[in-house]
């Protein structure tokens, strides 16, 4: 072999090695950025999940924060007032229980538990830790030795004017959460679970985990798991299990000593990626090159010029392959961000949402979350495909078909933007519920869908319902005094008539006459009292439909049962008409409405005397009622006065269980239910003020043409 042949030989292998070299390198730093794409994603997704457990979370102690401010801290107790708010708030959250320990030691619990006569809340860990944090909080997770599911206890401090009362709690079954999480597809075989600061383990596919073992001992290779807890809120852990390499990904959950983690085995995470990424392709074409290389090097002397211009393209290549790589992981960073936008507001809308959500190309259902199939008692395939009208009874309360109005709203969606509005839904075994909805349309691919969130507010109703027959009992202890008033003067005509049956018959003046007269006089006595009776039976019967009804017949209706206790207050009471001898019109409940009358005038009764008895004096007493309308609107105006309204209280006056009269004198429902009456049943409105003399209450109705009247 010459020399020439030699060096060529010489070139050949020295540029071989070179080549081989520089491949290695590529495909070593490739690898990197490979692994560290697929330690990305992992943790993309557990910051996901976070992200729905930080909602689900939040939204649980947003309930129980507004259900602390609602409870009425001048009558914390066993009692109507205090339970209502619990019980309302055991509903509205997946709460089992709410309670209230307060700082005498007393408990009050919303499921009506009861405790033992030792039993003290106050040294229990849930008062402990909301007096000592002075914030909202809560406990770890525990399994309920009854139910064996997981719960946690949320807790807040009462606090009121700068005052501690106490500490309210709630227990919350972490189910839908945990569903929700273990729901959640890791690759093929990968899993999320969750664990504390120390490794207990608190949700995992395999329950005898729960809260029995921690995550260092089912897994050895992680024996440092909580040291990295400590010093990183979020990161990946490559481990063995069962000798197989596996990807860790954590992350901390806000405001938690809680870490929601997931776990791969390495080969699915490869296969993931390897549908997003083009790394991979780089990868095997680094590996062929590499392999060209070992040939070249092994080849005969002939090969060396091509080798030297194979490595020169090689180069070039390799470059351009590095700026693709920055590129593609750019990408990829940018679509794993937009996609955990997207997911998560689906999340929050399909399976965190407590509003249930149908999908509908026209009337056809095309998808639904969880929460429409356990609203209309059906699993998510037999709604898929049905027809929306299917989910209708035949006509709405209004006595509309309901076909025909729904037909009209979706017209008016197309042609308005979104639509809110009530309907009565019906479930598949038959029964109706009430329901608020909003409705929009929106166009996906050049296609139209109907987008419709319905909440059901059947309990909200019944709720209103109850205060409003509640606040009608509270009234009818005043109304019993009205009707003895009432019966008073009868019943002492009454007497005189039969007393003077004995007198006749002794003095023989007992003729047809006498008694035809004595008859007539107490028939005309009895029918004075059942008709008295009949106006209060009405009064606190109620109403089971909506109907037209003229407003000036309800106002007399109310000024009638009210006239006694105003007489014997000696109030005057004036009722004024407008010139216009049209029908005044409305459409609602007319007991309720009356109801809503008799309360406005019961205050200002009440105002009157207040005022009285503050000043001293006794001036005239005067209330006065005013009806007109207004273009196509009703105006009734209701003075007095009496001590007004202080300015501080206005805004408050129309809240649920505010009162100024003291627990033992009013409720703080009245006005709450005569405002949802006029404004929710009768889409009017109902506002307060003061006026010089005294207060102003101001009702506002829609008016009826008076041929609709006549035809209802």
């Amino acid at each position: 072999m010459n020399l020439k042949t030699k060096n060529v030989l010489l070139t050949m292998s020295v540029l071989s090695v070179l080549l081989l070299t520089v491949v290695g390198a590529t495909y070593q730093s490739t690898t990197v950025v490979i692994e560290k794409t697929i330690a990305d994603h992992q943790l993309a997704l557990a910051a996901d999940r976070v992200k729905a457990t930080e909602i689900w979370l939040d939204q649980q102690m947003r309930i129980l924060k507004a259900t602390a401010r609602a409870v009425p801290f001048g009558a914390l107790g066993n009692n109507q007032g205090t339970m209502a708010p619990l019980k309302m708030a055991m509903n509205a959250g997946h709460f089992s229980d709410v309670y209230i320990g307060l700082s005498n030691g007393i408990l009050i619990d919303g499921a009506d538990w009861e405790p033992s006569e030792d039993y003290d809340p106050r040294i229990r860990p849930w008062y402990r830790r909301a007096e000592s944090t002075g914030a909202t909080s809560f406990t770890t997770p525990y399994l309920d030795l009854v139910t064996m599911k997981l719960v946690i206890a949320l807790a807040t401090p009462l606090r009121y004017q700068g005052q501690f009362y106490g500490v309210m709690g709630a227990d919350t079954v972490l189910d839908s959460l945990v569903k929700t999480l273990l729901s959640t597809k890791v690759g093929e075989t990968g899993y999320i679970f969750v664990v504390n600061s120390n490794g207990t383990i608190l949700i995992h596919p395999q329950r005898d985990y729960v809260m029995r073992a921690k995550l260092q001992e089912i897994e050895p290779a992680l024996w440092n798991i909580t040291e990295q807890f400590k010093t990183s809120p979020a990161g990946t852990v490559n481990y063995q299990h069962q000798g197989e390499r596996n990807l860790l990904a954590y992350k901390r959950i806000s405001n938690t000593d809680w870490f929601l983690c997931t776990s791969i085995p390495m080969t699915e995470a490869y296969a993931l990626s390897r549908k997003t990424t083009l790394l991979f392709a780089a990868e095997i074409m680094l590996k062929v090159l590499g392999g060209l290389a070992l040939l070249t090097l092994l080849g005969v002397g002939g090969s060396a010029a091509v080798l030297f211009v194979s490595s020169r393209r090689f180069q070039s290549t390799i470059q351009r392959q590095e700026e693709e790589i920055s590129g593609i992981n750019e990408d990829l960073r940018w679509n794993i961000s937009k996609r955990q936008e997207v997911e998560i507001r689906y999340q929050t809308l399909f399976n965190v949402a407590n509003d249930a959500i149908l999908v509908s190309r026209g009337y056809k259902c095309i998808e639904c979350n969880e929460k429409a199939a356990e609203l209309f008692g059906a699993a998510r395939p037999n709604l898929i495909g049905r027809n929306l009208t299917d989910l209708f009874p035949d006509y709405q309360p209004d006595g509309v078909s309901s076909q025909e109005k729904a037909g009209t709203i979706l017209q008016q969606a197309k042609a308005g933007g979104q639509q809110y509005y009530e309907w009565t839904f019906q479930r598949l075994d038959g029964s109706e519920f009430p329901a608020e909805v909003g409705l929009k349309v929106l166009q996906l691919d050049a296609e139209e869908l109907v987008l419709t969130s319905i909440r059901d507010v059947s309990k909200r109703v019944f709720a209103e319902r109850q205060l409003l027959q509640t606040q009608k009992m509270a009234a009818m202890g005043e109304m019993l005094g009205a009707i003895a008033h009432q019966w008073r003067q009868p019943l002492n005509a009454l007497s005189t008539y039969v007393a003077s049956l004995q007198s006749a018959y002794y003095n023989r003046r007992i003729d047809q006459q006498f008694v035809d007269t004595l008859v007539a006089n107490a028939d005309a006595q009895v029918q004075f009292m059942s008709k008295t009776i009949d106006d209060f039976r009405h009064f606190f019967k109620p109403s089971k439909s909506k109907r037209p009804f003229d407003i000036v017949e309800a106002v007399q209706q109310a000024v009638k049962l009210m006239e006694p206790q105003l007489r014997q207050g000696e109030i005057r009471l004036t009722t004024n008409r407008d010139n216009n001898s049209q029908a005044l019109i409305a459409y609602g409940f007319q007991s309720e409405f009356v109801h809503v009358i008799v309360n406005i005038l019961a205050n200002a009764r009440d105002a009157i005397e207040e005022q009285a008895t503050r000043d001293g004096v006794r001036p005239e007493r005067l209330i006065s009622i005013e009806i007109g309308c207004r273009s196509a609107e009703i105006l009734l105006q209701i003075r007095d006065n009496g001590c007004g309204i202080p300015e501080h209280l206005l805004a408050r006056i129309f809240t649920p269980y505010f009162t100024t009269k003291g627990t033992t004198a009013g409720t703080g429902i009245g006005l709450y239910m005569a405002k949802i009456i006029v404004e929710k049943e009768m889409q009017g409105t109902l506002t307060a003020g003061n006026t010089g003399d005294g207060a102003l209450f101001t009702i506002s109705l829609p008016q009826l043409a008076e041929e609709g009247y006549a035809h209802a």
